[in-house]
């Protein structure tokens, strides 16, 4: 009884002065978010999911769009998360058809905060793709794909060669957003390097990771193709062309990674550290119980 009434004195003293966490990563899940008691403001973290690459020497993916902001709610409300889905990189093809890709999926917190995921090409020597950051350029003929963009850059132009293909644009600095979250480091994600060959693809855009972790986009089919961005909400990297090593086959682009909804609690509720006169009660209590043992004993 005695250890018992010392082990609630220490607890009684703790406070709880970190405000609790919450991610959410799967697109296939319904999430239901539900404010716990005393919580009235939010930070919240909406992030798409990052697009396809395209397949051949055409741009890498774009990121997925990023928002962010302070969210007043009400203990006890119920709100829906959905996370979107990484788009499909581009099916490999003998010749320059676009097949296969689709654009990244929308991520949402109920009504207050909603992100487009990263745009997809939308035909033959078009641009890297949009997003929060932008894909990397591709050259139609040249040794080195541009990089994708990270931290709301847009992507890197094709690095050598000539034909170069235009960049896909970011959506500018998010580095004032992400420093609303204080609880873990959330930080921007690296571009993925341009592709090689004799006609290379672009790199995809860089998402976002918590803590130095996070998904990661796919790169395209083939060694020399263009490389995922790192992240969630990730662009993914295009196939890239190399006649060197197929003179038909414009090789497929890669999966971009799925995106984010991340929400850390301003007020988080505090334990109540007792004032100094209940401190004083608690102990002439354990007092008590110690001497009420000694008469037992006696």
């Amino acid at each position: 009884m005695l250890r018992t009434a010392l082990a609630l004195a220490a607890l009684a003293t703790v406070s709880n002065a970190n405000a609790a966490f919450i991610s959410f990563t799967d697109p296939t899940a319904a999430y239901s978010f539900v404010v716990p008691v005393h919580v009235s403001s939010i930070n919240v973290l909406v992030m798409g999911g990052g697009g396809g690459g395209a397949n051949g020497h055409q741009g890498g993916g774009g990121a997925g769009y990023l928002t962010a902001g302070t969210v007043a709610v009400n203990g006890g409300d119920t709100i829906l998360v959905k996370v979107g889905a990484g788009g499909t990189g581009a099916l490999g093809r003998p010749d320059n058809t676009i097949t296969g890709i689709t654009a990244g999926g929308i991520s949402m917190f109920g009504n207050y905060l909603s992100a487009n995921g990263g745009g997809v090409v939308a035909g033959v020597n078009m641009s890297g793709q949009h997003g929060s950051s932008g894909g990397g350029g591709a050259c139609n003929s040249g040794t080195l794909g541009g990089a994708g963009g990270s931290g709301g850059s847009s992507g890197s132009y094709c690095g050598a060669g000539w034909g170069g293909m235009p960049i896909g644009n970011g959506q500018g600095s998010y580095a004032a957003l992400l420093a609303l979250f204080t609880q873990n480091q959330i930080t921007a994600g690296a571009g993925g390097a341009g592709g090689t060959g004799t006609h290379a693809g672009g790199g995809g855009a860089g998402g976002i990771l918590i803590n130095g972790a996070g998904a990661a986009a796919a790169n395209g089919s083939q060694s020399f193709s263009g490389k995922g961005g790192v992240g969630y909400g990730a662009g993914g990297g295009a196939g890239g062309f190399n006649s060197s090593f197929n003179s038909t086959m414009r090789f497929a682009g890669g999966n971009g990674a799925d995106g984010l909804v991340y929400i850390e609690y301003v007020d988080a509720p505090i334990a109540k550290v007792p004032e100094p006169a209940s401190l004083a009660l608690l102990g002439l209590g354990v007092l008590g119980v110690a001497a009420s043992r000694r008469r037992r004993k006696q």
